[in-house]
């Protein structure tokens, strides 16, 4: 049985036996299959949904373990999971046992109650956010409501194709593309979310409760080639404990970073090991925002904590090398800071003393082989500004916008 050829009779099908007096419910459904920062920096395009059209109500389609994350958005009426290692069992499964793989898929959307929408928004360019379009999307609303928004969309997700594949000099944020493949404009403020009320470990708990400078420490990264090595993360911790009197430290990051994390103790000195705190693979999302909250800065690499710190409050230092570039996914919001490594290779020398000295003294100092930008907020969305050429890029980022969304720009001054 083939999928591609079948799928229309089946979906029809499907519907006629569960939904047959279904119609437009104005309910919209918006898709992030992408890891945590891709998700944090989708609120942006959420927010302007809701903001756009009150009267709307917009769902969430995310995997499973970041469903925490967003529960709490007031835009937002429901944060659905998908879980990509069932859906990728079933996928495998399909060409030996078709039916029963249809049973099992429509058992488990049927779980989820409603869930025929008359617009969705698929952020990811991919097979499986098609067939997630596919799967959810009013069989009798689908060919003129998606294909006007399919029309809408088009042009950014070419735009952003164009962007992965030349690594020009793009200035347009990807949260920012997002809301214009979503129809909406930036809001021009970022989104803020307060912390679950939930309990960390009890050893953790008195993180942020003390005085001092409480910093996030992310780390890894969701690539390799992303991550900064445990002997750099030593050094930057001796470096600001040894500045900061009343400096404390808490390691961030996911299982996977459990050893990382210890890697980094072994090395602090028994005289800093008290103001260092090892939350890595300790905590849920939940608790990972709460821990987050209580801290004046997170720094890391381009990786999902950085960005989920900004979304609590906290101000963000990105270190950014290897493919991460700051006009694209920067911290998202106003005031945080990017150190941007000049070329695509792993760097030599790291903004150790350099980033110390920015967030102790708000000096400004730029470290060798790296530019420094800070972020803004403008009718654009976020821009990263170093200093120079501020028209120039403002510029560009409009051109863009009055080129993809002419409509959506008609009331903005020239």
């Amino acid at each position: 049985m083939n999928l591609r050829s079948n799928w229309p009779n089946l979906q029809d099908n499907w519907f006629r036996t569960m939904l047959p007096e279904s119609k437009s419910n104005n309910r919209s459904l918006l898709i992030q299959l992408a890891r945590l920062g891709d998700l944090v920096q989708s609120l942006p395009a959420i927010e302007s949904l809701q903001e756009a059209d009150p009267a709307r109500t917009l769902d969430l389609l995310c995997a499973t373990p970041l469903t925490a994350v967003l529960a709490q958005s007031r835009a937002l009426d429901r944060v659905i999971p998908w879980d990509g290692a069932q859906w990728r069992t079933w996928a495998d499964r399909w060409s030996e046992d078709p039916a029963g793989t249809m049973d099992a898929v429509q058992a488990y959307v049927a779980s989820l109650g409603e869930f025929a929408y008359d617009r969705i928004y698929p952020l990811n360019q991919h097979g499986r956010s098609t067939l997630m379009t596919h799967l959810f999307s009013h069989p009798a609303l689908r060919a003129h409501q998606q294909e006007c928004i399919d029309e809408r969309m088009r042009p950014w997700a070419q735009y952003l194709r164009q962007i992965a594949k030349d690594r020009g000099d793009n200035r347009v944020h990807l949260a920012d593309a997002w809301c214009g493949m979503c129809g909406v404009r930036p809001r021009g403020r970022a989104p803020l979310f307060r912390p679950p009320a939930v309990e960390t470990p009890e050893d953790l708990a008195s993180i942020g409760e003390r005085q001092g400078l409480w910093i996030a420490l992310a780390t890894g990264a969701g690539e390799a080639d992303r991550c900064v090595a445990p002997a750099v993360w030593s050094l930057w911790i001796r470096e600001f404990l040894s500045q900061v009197d009343d400096g404390q430290v808490v390691l961030i990051g996911s299982g996977r970073e459990r050893e990382t994390g210890q890697a980094i103790l072994h090395t602090i000195p028994a005289l800093l090991q008290g103001r260092v705190w090892d939350a890595t693979g300790r905590t849920t999302m939940p608790q990972l925002m709460q821990v987050l909250h209580k801290c004046r800065w997170v720094i890391g690499a381009d990786t999902g904590p950085l960005h989920l710190g900004t979304l609590l409050g906290s101000r963000a230092m990105g270190w950014y090398f290897s493919r991460a570039r700051v006009h694209e996914t920067g911290p998202y919001g106003d005031g945080h800071w990017v150190y941007q490594h000049a070329t695509p290779s792993q760097p030599n020398h790291w903004p150790i003393t350099e980033s110390i000295a920015l967030i102790c003294d708000d000096r400004r100092r730029v470290a060798p082989g790296w530019t420094l930008w800070r972020s803004h907020m403008d009718q654009w969305g976020t821009r990263f500004d170093d200093g120079a050429g501020q028209e120039t890029a403002e510029g560009a980022r409009a051109t863009v916008w009055r080129r993809l969304s002419p409509s959506l720009c008609e009331s903005v001054a020239a």
